[in-house]
Parts: structure tokens; sequence; C-alpha cells
């Protein structure tokens, strides 16, 4: 399964873009996430993200009818799919963490393959086990380590925000799914983003001397 490349720094530069140019919804829409998540002790986390990977891809294709901090709730059409793949990943994390440092590691893995898991359900309404599939034989492929690695990343992003009291995460954690949502368009839409250089315009040429226009 042949997909595009890219590359880990300009990623993240197209999805600090994303995020900076729409911060308030996504931040917005990040705290109805987080607040949910926690109020169901992260029972409804799944659905949520890939409500925010939704929001995230919609800013980024520029979609006419702009993104609302409450479309974090139509990951709910991806309920049972979302939450099936956060059983699966809570239950081998609880497994790996049975096993000293190489089950940390280990973890570091599944939150990749997590994440990927996501965008396959959001973007691709892949049931959960499909998604997982498809990871792994991307992963077969030998074409997705770049995409695995920068996944790590990302949800270390995510998780960097805890260290200010919490309130980092009301930042790093929208940025963490304009991260993957700009990743999976270079990966896999077909339609790479090309950048135009600006061409500077040649000066207008003077007017006749017999033009008396001031």
């Amino acid at each position: 399964m042949a997909i595009a490349k890219m590359e880990i720094g300009a990623e993240f530069g197209k999805g600090w873009r994303l995020f900076q140019a729409n911060m308030g919804v996504l931040i917005v829409g990040g705290i109805l996430m987080a607040v949910v998540s926690a109020v169901t002790c992260g029972l409804l986390s799944g659905p949520l993200m890939v409500g925010l990977l939704l929001m995230a891809q919609r800013l980024l294709k520029n979609d006419p009818v702009k993104p609302q901090a409450g479309d974090v709730f139509k990951g709910f059409d991806s309920f049972v799919q979302a939450l099936l793949l956060m059983v699966i990943v809570i239950v081998a994390v609880m497994v790996l963490s049975m096993l000293p440092i190489i089950g940390q590691l280990a973890s570091l893995v599944v939150s990749a393959v997590m994440m990927w898991a996501l965008a396959f359900i959001a973007f691709e309404k892949a049931t959960a086990v499909d998604a997982i599939k498809k990871v792994f034989e991307l992963t077969k492929s030998g074409e997705f380590t770049v995409p695995l690695v920068f996944a790590v990343i990302a949800s270390l992003v995510g998780g960097l925000g805890a260290i200010a009291c919490g309130i980092g995460v009301l930042f790093t954690l929208p940025l963490t799914y304009c991260l993957m949502a700009c990743c999976y368009e270079t990966l896999f839409s077909g339609e790479p983003e090309v950048i135009e250089p600006v061409k500077e315009q040649a000066p207008p040429p003077p007017p006749p001397a017999d033009d008396l226009r001031l």
C-alpha cells in the first residue's frame, strides 16, 4: 500500500499553523472533550477524539461551514468503533504496564497505533479492528515508520501540557489533533500541499510623453 512521503518538521509546521489560525474554536472544543471525558471516567474519550480530528480536518480543508466547538460531539457518529478502540488500547496498556521499562516503551508504540487508528476511524469510517489492521499492514510494508514516530511525538506533545498544572493541556491537546489531521492529509489525501513562490510583478511602463494625466 503506497503512501505519500512526509517530513516530521514540515508536518509540525502545518499543524502549528492550523492550530494558531483556529485557536479559539479548537481550545473550546478541547475543553469540552477534556471535561466530558473526565466526568465519564474516560468512557467517552474515544468518540470525542474522533470529533476533534474531524474538526481539525474541516478547518484544514477550509470548510465553508466553519466548525463550532460543539462539533466535537460529531465523533459520536463513530461511537461504537471509537469506544471499542479505547477498550482495546486500555487493555493493552494495562498488560504492558506489568513489564518494567519494556512495557513503558511499548506503551508509546500503542499510543502511536491508537492515534492512527483513530484517524482511520474518523476519516475513513473504518471499524476499530480494521483501523488497527491497517496500521499493522502499513507498518509491515516498511513505509509507515516515520508516521508512527510522528504519532509518538504528537502524543508526547499532547501530554506536555500537564506540566503546567494541567493548564497547558488546553493548548497541547487540540494541537495534537491538528498535527495528526495534517499528517493524514499529506499521506493519504493524494493532494499534497503545494506552495507556489511569490512572483514579483514588473512595474507598469511609464506613460507616453504626451500623456497629460496626473
